[in-house]
C-alpha cells in the first residue's frame, strides 16, 4: 500500500513542475571533498555546478569541516531541512 494517495496524473504533474523549474547540470568532481564517503562528492559538486545557495542535508558527513569549508568557499550554505524551512519563513 502506498503512503500517499497520488494518481499517475498527480505524479506526472509534479515531475513536469520539477523539470520546468530545474536547471540540469553536469558536475565534474575535481578534488575529493567528502573524504569519508566519496559518493557525497558528486552531490557537493552538483551544488557548485548549479550555483546553489544552499545544500540541504541531514547526513552528518556534509557537516565535516572540509565539506563546510569547501561549500563556504563556493558560496553554499549547508543546512538541515528544518534550518532551511526556518530560513524560508
Amino acid at each position: 500500500m502506498f503512503q500517499y494517495k497520488l494518481t499517475d496524473a498527480d505524479i506526472s504533474e509534479h515531475v513536469e513542475l520539477l523539470r520546468a523549474r530545474s536547471d540540469l547540470v553536469e558536475p565534474v568532481v575535481h578534488t575529493p571533498v567528502a573524504l569519508s564517503y566519496a559518493n557525497d562528492d558528486p552531490v557537493i559538486y552538483t551544488a557548485v555546478a548549479g550555483r546553489a545557495d544552499v545544500l540541504c542535508a541531514i547526513d552528518k558527513d556534509f557537516y565535516r569541516p572540509t565539506v563546510l569549508g569547501f561549500c563556504k568557499e563556493n558560496g553554499i550554505e549547508v543546512m538541515t531541512d528544518v534550518e532551511l524551512l526556518h530560513k524560508l519563513r
